[in-house]
Formats: C-alpha cells, structure tokens, sequence
C-alpha cells in the first residue's frame, strides 16, 4: 500500500498539469473564434516554439548535400592537380 501512495503526489501533479493546459488550450480556441488580434498573436508566438516537424528530414537533406559537395570537391582536386 505504500508503494501506491507515493506515486500518488506525481501523478497528481501531471493530471492537474495536464488539465490545465487543456483549458488554457479551450480558451485559446474560444478567444480565436472570436477573430481576437490578440488570438492571433498568441497563435503566432506558439508557433515560434512549436516544433518543426520536418526539423529531422531538412537536416539529413543539408549533411547530405554537404557530403556530397565536399565528394564533388575532393574529386576536383584529383583530376586537376595544382602543380
């Protein structure tokens, strides 16, 4: 039995966490609804902080070209000697 009591402040803590930020999230909607600027804004300034979820694929597309660059380059160097 006390091994169930002490997981119960956690558990406590995140379900109070969590309803609050569905409510937060309830009167976001209500306010956008209304076409409030201020909506507008508080949806601009989340999306700055949400994350990409492309984040992944556009840095595997950057290493990708980088090392394909640098092949591109190191085969320069072999055919055209500078000396």
């Amino acid at each position: 039995m006390n091994e169930l009591s002490s997981g119960m402040p956690a558990g406590l803590v995140i379900a109070f966490g969590l309803a609050a930020v569905i409510f937060i999230m309830f009167l976001l909607v209500r306010w956008a609804r209304r076409r409030s600027t201020g909506a507008v804004a508080a949806g601009a300034l989340l999306s700055l902080f949400a994350p990409d979820p492309t984040l992944e694929n556009t840095i595997k597309l950057v290493e990708e070209s980088k090392r394909l660059q640098s092949e591109e380059d190191e085969e320069g160097e072999d055919k055209d000697p500078v000396n």
